[in-house]
């Protein structure tokens, strides 16, 4: 009898088994989850009440095979990483609210009858708010943010920037490290903003207003990808989207963390095996801008 002489015109073997999308999905859901746990576990909070916790049953997760699938783990986790932030409030990094939305999105995911289709609509979700709200947040709710003076106030105060705005040739560190002084005396009461001595580089403005219109420009760019009908328009492009923003946000902004979260959740979501591959280089890309004085490097080639 031919594969095809079954009732209803159906062939053998149809409808048997997982679909192609199912089977794609498994391989993000074990991939998504071990990068979360990996990132829990390499950026543990400094207070050791809460550090312990989340690095106990991160290696579990990560040791034990069966543990990383497991509803009561990833209740745990979420417990974890919920009771500083009330604990805390109102002073937890964003990144730590994240965390414990996506483990208590983890948990329900297990708990569906498709856990990995279940898991890469939770992150997508997760993703697209979260980028949408920074986007709202930036627009509509801190002007200092839309018309530059964050950026300018960041280039000239916060240490972790001091090498892009001099690669960018804005300043040289000479100067970064006269300006940051004066603003010192300043804050401090010790002098005023005339008798502080703090000049702004010629080509600040530009080059703050140049990030900030980047900045956005890339977060609406992933918001819009991770919440519009998967498939069409914008969510084509949502894995290039988050993978250009992680390697060039965190290149100079090293919160860890968050990169390692988001790739984390970018991981659970992918459908594809490139974007799997891209978020797993994205992962270590993170860790290598912490480690390595890349920029420093770059400044002492070109200089």
């Amino acid at each position: 009898m031919s594969a095809a002489a079954l009732p209803g015109g159906r062939r053998a073997g149809a409808g048997v088994g997982p679909r192609p999308a199912q089977v794609e999905a498994a391989p993000s859901l074990e991939l998504g989850l071990r990068l979360t746990l990996l990132g829990i576990a390499l950026d543990p909070p400094l207070l050791w009440l809460e550090r312990m916790p989340l690095l106990l049953l991160a290696g579990l997760g990560l040791a034990v095979p069966s543990a990383l699938r497991s509803r009561a783990l990833w209740a745990a986790l979420l417990a974890a990483a919920a009771w500083p932030l009330v604990w805390q409030w109102p002073f937890s990094d964003n990144h730590d609210y994240l965390t414990a939305l996506w483990c208590l999105a983890v948990a329900c995911a297990l708990s569906a009858t498709d856990p990995a289709r279940a898991l890469a609509h939770h992150a997508r979700r997760l993703v697209g708010l979260s980028f949408a709200f920074a986007v709202l947040w930036k627009v509509a709710l801190a002007p200092d943010f839309l018309d530059g003076r964050f950026m300018r106030v960041t280039l000239v105060s916060d240490g972790r920037f001091e090498n892009l705005a001099v690669l960018a040739g804005v300043t040289t560190h000479d100067e970064w490290a006269r300006n940051d002084l004066a603003l010192d005396a300043y804050l401090s009461g010790e002098a005023t903003w005339e008798e502080s001595g703090f000049r702004e580089p010629p080509g600040l403005r530009a080059l703050a207003g140049g990030l900030t219109a980047a900045t956005l420009a890339m977060e609406a760019a992933v918001a819009l990808g991770f919440l519009w009908p998967l498939g069409r328009g914008p969510s084509r492009f949502r894995n290039a989207f988050l993978l250009l923003f992680t390697a060039t946000t965190y290149s100079f902004a090293t919160v860890r963390g968050f990169g390692w979260l988001l790739a984390s959740l970018g991981a659970a979501q992918a459908e594809r095996r490139a974007a799997r591959v891209g978020y797993l280089a994205a992962f270590a890309l993170v860790a290598l801008y912490r480690s390595v004085p890349w920029s420093r490097f770059l400044i002492e080639r070109l200089h």
